[in-house]
């Protein structure tokens, strides 16, 4: 697995305005989303991983992902499920 670092790669403008509508007085994960935006970069893990092989996912969001799953109490396949079908977590 390798890693193709996407700098600059933000949530859609549209996305964020649909979870925000959705969820007037936010959720733990656009809070969470907030407060570490631009802490992590593709680039600071790039010496973690080999020039070649299919492109793997992106360390920033893999950490995110793994905040929020301690922060909400939730088990591996919890934390997958609401990755796939909550908005905020987009």
């Amino acid at each position: 697995m390798s890693l193709r670092p996407r700098s600059g790669e933000q949530v859609p403008p549209l996305t964020a305005q649909i979870a925000r509508a959705s969820n007037p007085h936010g959720t733990t994960a656009i809070w969470v989303r907030d407060q570490l935006d631009g802490l992590w970069h593709d680039e600071d893990f790039s010496g973690w991983y080999p020039r070649d092989g299919r492109p793997g996912l992106s360390p920033p969001q893999l950490a995110t992902v793994c905040v929020l799953q301690f922060l909400l109490g939730l088990s591996d396949r919890q934390a997958a499920e609401a990755v796939r079908c909550r908005i905020d977590l987009k």
